[in-house]
């Protein structure tokens, strides 16, 4: 069975696939926690196995193969922590069976001979000619030193330096290595002598800019104002309606594509659209014709799913109303670089969504930085 082949736009700039959100570690700060509660255990039991709770290797291998294959496009398989889906196995079965360059997002759960023999031989999949590296791992230090007895970051240094046992390039330099080490610019997270002393030489390590609120102070650089802490930070008491559509494809575990991640998370807080996948699986997968009646009271729908053949790119291309403005996840609305350099080298802000008609108070222009330049994204209140 094939499925129709989609036609990119030039300017997508992103396709994260979250295998699992299962995951090995129970961290304080999680991405996919949209409150940032600090319960991720609770959210997303990794104990709770079901295979529906996923697409299996196959199904992935049918959804990714219609993705045309771009050298410069890697598909970046994410979660959770995938290196757990399908019991370990899954990365290498779908490996072997597309085309495609990937990109890993990982916190290294499984031992680097486990991790390679379950790719099935497959490694020059994750190997790619880049300014950065395709495996990139992350550093959560309460919750590896808990597991690693007290040496999370060198028992880390020391899995990602096995790598080049098998084939990997590990260098010190990031353009030059397979894999590197990230940790996030979190008040609470440190980078000690001892750390700089263990992957200095060998392993690239970068931190990442820290997005939300920590002690009612925000963190991070967004192009709307409010989108992630006008309720955190009791701005406002309501959420705020607008128009908003992705620049992303956007894929769940159960291969639903979304708008936004606070929709994917959100979501999967409340369960997961597992319900809702069985009845579109009765139904061949057509989600196009029947969105309407499956996710007829959800507030927080997706816009489509990756084995319904009717699906399109331009699907994508549509501005949604939502009514969750000042919950959004950080990395949404985030001033960032894109995958073309645009804001390094031409001063083009990118975000990962374009948001317009935001329903802004009056009340809170006087609170809002560069007010001159944010009104544009406004529609003001009858």
């Amino acid at each position: 069975m094939t499925l129709p082949q989609l036609k990119l736009p030039d300017t997508l700039n992103y396709v994260g696939v979250f295998l699992t959100l299962e995951c090995n570690l129970n961290c304080n700060y999680c991405i996919n926690d949209p409150q940032q509660s600090g319960q991720r255990e609770s959210l997303f039991p990794i104990k709770a196995k079901s295979l529906r709770k996923s697409l299996t290797p196959d199904e992935w291998v049918l959804a990714l193969n219609r993705i045309p294959y771009r050298e410069d496009l890697p598909i970046t398989l994410q979660g959770g922590e995938p290196m757990l889906y399908w019991s370990g196995k899954g990365l290498g079965m779908i490996l072997s069976e597309t085309s495609h360059y990937f990109d890993l997002l990982t916190n290294f759960a499984l031992k680097p001979e486990t991790f390679v023999n379950n790719l099935n031989g497959q490694q020059e999949k994750l190997q790619r000619d880049a300014p950065y590296p395709s495996i990139r791992v992350s550093y959560h230090a309460d919750e590896m030193n808990r597991v690693w007895r007290g040496q999370g970051f060198a028992e880390l240094v020391n899995r990602c330096k096995a790598l080049a046992d098998y084939g990997f390039r590990v260098s010190a330099v990031k353009a030059e290595s397979d894999v590197g080490i990230y940790m996030v610019e979190h008040p609470q997270n440190q980078l000690t002598p001892e750390m700089e002393s263990a992957y200095a030489g060998c392993v690239p390590f970068e931190s990442k800019e820290f997005l939300g609120v920590h002690e009612d102070k925000l963190y991070g650089h967004y192009l709307y104002p409010f989108s992630t802490d006008l309720i955190a930070r009791n701005i406002h008491p309501n959420t705020l309606s607008c128009e908003c559509k992705t620049t992303e494809l956007l894929l769940d575990p159960l291969g639903f594509v979304w708008g936004c991640h606070f929709y994917l998370y959100q979501n999967w807080v409340s369960g997961g659209p597992i319900k809702e996948f069985e009845e579109l699986e009765n139904l061949g997968f057509r989600f196009s014709e029947n969105q309407e009646k499956i996710f007829a009271n959800h507030n927080l729908a997706p816009i489509g799913h990756m084995l319904d053949p009717d699906f399109s790119m331009e699907d994508l291309d549509i501005f949604r109303f939502c009514s969750h403005y000042g919950r959004c996840i950080g990395c949404d609305t985030k001033i960032k670089n894109n995958r073309f350099q645009s804001y390094y080298d031409q001063g083009i802000t990118h975000t990962s969504v374009m948001i317009r008609n935001i329903q802004m108070p009056t009340s809170l222009y006087d609170k809002i930085e560069n007010l001159d330049q944010a009104q544009k994204f406004f529609t003001p209140p009858l």
